[in-house]
């Protein structure tokens, strides 16, 4: 019998055909005639929906949707034209070189504990045993091309328990957040490796019980061992606010917004809380009522990254989320207001300083901490079109500068501190409030050509700031003036604090004693920033470009998102 449908599919009683005979073609038209109408409806609709997905991608990588953004880094040809390609890449190889004596050091001495002691070559696990210089070096590894090292250090944290911690300790929120999980999610980022960004879920699930507060504020500690997290009555607002970035990386790269989303609270909370000052948010945040409390306000320790991740994550956004942009601003506005001082004895030479709680002292100290902040308005000023900012970018970096090239050594003291034209300002010899002004004697002559005097902390940890200022700086505005101050500051690391077996924290930066001011000390930072962003000097400016990548504050790079989610 032939039938309508019979036809359809090929078949007629004369001529059948066994199903192992047919062409793919005819089984494909048997299934669709056999299903009903929604069904096929349904799948219309499905097919339809995966082909838009595979067009819209395959546009968005034709056409990158930064193409339209102003850009931020200089054009390759003026790259070209302000290298020497010779010299860049020896002095490439040079930072390279650390790098790798610094690795094998630790490889050496201390793999898998948390930190090399790299004068007497013992270990210790400050942070709980999770290895944590090894977490924050994986992706200077990667970027650097040691990819055997990284293979390395990329199978032992496929190893590590981030559930537990060492008997008795609590671990840092912010610390772990910033280290850990950000080194983690960036090496998955460059390496592609599944294992890297299963640990970095676990090491956000395992921490997210900071959360559990009535504010959602985080507390600023947890008990891995337990799944607790810490209770406290406040938490600075760099450590409740600095989390955010790497949460959104954990949720794109996961499908799931419970990390952003739980993050976001923080940010939504601050920004309407009472402020002594539009956009200045004093550094102690109560963690039950969500209120700023009490503190200095700061853009160096306990409040600096809070102000740099507003700026972040509007680029990180593809500057779709104007609550970011709307927050920094107000904050440079006002700090540009209340917080900028200038040198006495120096005209050319800015600073931040701090405010009080109220926003009505100063204290005219410059904290090397602080020298984040001209790399910061540096990105500012392009992103956001605010060219004045650029002007005291340029004034800042100087400053942050002459903080080295002012010393016996080269290195840079924690501060330095500035007199007010009445003759006051903080104590040289003595540690004290940092709104406690006193008389000082007459300045001295190396006070005046240097155009500030320290204090008594002059100890040099392997901080990265200033470098990383000078590198951003090299890269909005192609001036090889700041190749030669990072050049400058790289020396001077090698020959004052190079150990036989990696880096060493100094004591003195005005003594030239060598190992005698050696502290045994090496901070995982040192890997993850210092020898990075020095790396990225002399590279060109198109590798992990800035237009592409931010890099969270510890230096870890996070591809910018290609799309936003609701």
């Amino acid at each position: 019998m032939y039938s309508e449908s019979t036809a359809r599919s090929g078949h007629t009683d004369d001529a059948p055909l066994l199903a192992k005979e047919l062409s793919w073609k005819h089984r494909m038209k048997n299934k669709w005639y056999r299903m009903d109408r929604v069904s096929r409806v349904v799948f219309s609709l499905v097919f339809l929906a995966l082909g838009a997905a595979l067009v819209s991608r395959i546009l968005i990588e034709v056409f990158s949707p930064f193409d339209n953004w102003p850009r931020t880094t200089i054009p390759p040809r003026l790259d070209d034209d302000n290298n020497s390609a010779r010299t860049d890449g020896e002095r490439r190889k040079a930072v390279r070189a650390a790098m790798q004596h610094a690795w094998q050091g630790y490889r050496d001495h201390a793999f898998g504990k948390d930190e090399l002691q790299p004068v007497s070559n013992s270990s210790n696990n400050k942070w709980g045993g999770w290895g944590v210089t090894l977490i924050d070096a994986l992706d200077t590894l990667h970027l650097m091309e040691l990819h055997e090292e990284f293979k390395e250090g990329v199978r032992h944290v496929a190893s590590v328990d981030f559930t537990k911690a060492k008997a008795g300790y609590t671990t840092p929120f912010f610390e772990m957040i910033i280290r850990s999980l950000g080194g983690l999610l960036s090496a998955y980022e460059m390496s592609l490796d599944v294992r890297l960004l299963k640990k970095a879920k676990e090491v956000g699930d395992v921490l997210m019980p900071a959360f559990n507060t009535s504010t959602g504020i985080p507390y600023p500690r947890v008990d891995v061992n337990t799944g607790q997290a810490v209770a406290s009555q406040r938490v600075c607002i760099a450590e409740a606010g600095t989390v955010q970035l790497e949460y959104w990386k954990l949720s794109e790269l996961t499908g799931d917004p419970v990390y952003h989303e739980t993050a976001q609270r923080v940010v939504d909370l601050l920004d309407k809380a009472d402020k002594p000052h539009k956009g200045l948010y004093p550094i102690w945040v109560n963690i039950e009522t969500g209120k700023l409390e009490s503190g200095s306000i700061t853009f160096g320790g306990m409040g600096d990254s809070w102000y740099e991740y507003m700026l972040k994550q509007y680029i990180y956004s593809r500057r779709e989320h104007d609550q970011y942009r709307r927050m920094y601003e107000e904050s440079i506005d006002s700090m540009k207001e209340l917080m900028i001082g200038r040198s006495i004895y120096n005209p050319d030479m800015y600073y931040v300083g701090d405010l009080d709680s109220t926003a009505t002292n100063f204290s005219p100290r410059y904290q090397h901490l602080t020298c984040f902040v001209p790399g910061m308005l540096a990105l500012g000023s392009k992103a956001l079109d605010r060219p004045d900012d650029l002007e005291l970018a340029k004034q800042l970096t100087y400053t942050c500068f002459q903080m080295y090239n002012r010393t016996s050594t080269g290195l840079s003291p924690e501060y330095v501190q500035f007199r007010n034209k009445a003759n006051f300002g903080l104590s040289a010899v003595t540690n004290t409030s940092d709104f406690d002004l006193v008389s000082l004697r007459k300045a001295d002559k190396k006070e005046k050509e240097d155009g500030f005097y320290l204090g008594p902390n002059r100890s040099y940890i392997l901080r990265p700031e200033t470098i990383e200022s000078i590198m951003i700086m090299y890269r909005i505005t192609g001036d090889k003036m700041y190749k030669e101050w990072g050049w400058q500051i790289f020396q001077a690391i090698e020959k004052w604090t190079r150990t036989p077996s990696a880096y060493s924290a100094y004591k003195d930066v005005t003594s030239t004693k060598g190992s005698k001011e050696w502290t045994d000390s090496m901070e995982s930072f040192f890997l993850a920033e210092t020898l990075k962003y020095l790396y990225l000097l002399f590279s060109p400016a198109d590798y992990y470009s800035l237009d592409e990548y931010v890099f969270n504050t510890e230096a870890h790079p996070f591809r910018i998102m290609r799309h936003t989610r609701p």
